[in-house]
């Protein structure tokens, strides 16, 4: 992987392929190579000639690992992405999120839409505009900082905990980013959504509770659509073909 100092913290990510660019963003306690190469991502796009950059969000992956929450504002993580787009003068990419990656290429449309060409938002939906009230936004955090896995009570929290483990990656710096994110993370209302011009896809797995139904969040831009898979939940939806399948065909314009 290639480094780039972004404001201090080194962001690590690669550059592959020819073509028209796209920009991926993994999703929470994941990586640039488990969200997207091991499930085949970077590779189907190659194929399809275009130049793939994959990014590792900081504090996972090879990325720096900071520790302080104010590190990880979703506005700090577009920075990141659009700092590396002008580095690599990526002229209008388009870009692809999974789940806390969706959070950030919504951050990176609002503020510099003119930068990007499409959005594709994978594993977000109803939640991100009506989130559940009796979900405590501490969970995540609380359960990168449990004393082990078996201290995590939460089913969800724990199969974070547990994926994160797998990888080997920094725990206190994951409790940070939760914290951050969360934190300073402004509400994504529709009148914030409607401003987003840009022709997106909004995606997730029928069975995704963590994401809820995506059409409701597809409603809230002036130039979004829904696409709901059959057979497929929150953490096994970027290795489904359906699920490549359809994000394709938005990205090449084939009309449903």
């Amino acid at each position: 992987m290639t480094t780039l100092a972004i404001n201090g913290a080194e962001i690590s990510f690669t550059d592959q392929g020819s073509g028209d660019a796209l920009i991926l963003v993994h999703g929470f306690a994941a990586s640039s190579q488990e969200n997207w190469g091991k499930a085949g991502w970077i590779s189907m796009l190659t194929r399809a000639n275009r130049r793939v950059v994959a990014i590792d969000l900081r504090g996972h992956g090879h990325s720096a690992k900071l520790y302080q929450p104010t590190d990880y504002s979703l506005g700090s993580m577009a920075g990141d992405v659009l700092a590396l787009t002008e580095h690599l003068q990526l002229k209008k990419p388009d870009l692809i999120g999974f789940s806390l990656g969706a959070r950030v290429v919504l951050e990176a449309l609002r503020t510099r839409g003119d930068r990007f060409l499409l959005g594709v938002l994978c594993g977000v939906g109803e939640a991100l505009i009506n989130p559940r009230a009796e979900r405590d936004p501490a969970l995540l955090a609380n359960a990168m900082e449990a004393a082990s896995i078996d201290a995590v009570g939460d089913d969800m929290a724990k199969r974070f905990r547990m994926f994160a483990e797998a990888q080997g990656q920094d725990l206190k710096a994951l409790a940070a980013c939760a914290r951050g994110f969360n934190a300073m993370a402004r509400p994504w209302t529709r009148e914030v959504l409607a401003g987003i011009k840009n022709e997106t896809l909004v995606i997730a797995g029928s069975g995704d509770d963590l994401a809820g139904a995506p059409e409701p969040l597809a409603a809230c831009f002036p130039n979004a659509k829904a696409k709901r898979i059959p057979g497929c939940g929150h953490m096994d939806c970027l290795t489904q073909p359906m699920f490549k399948a359809a994000v394709m065909d938005f990205l090449a314009g084939v009309p449903d």
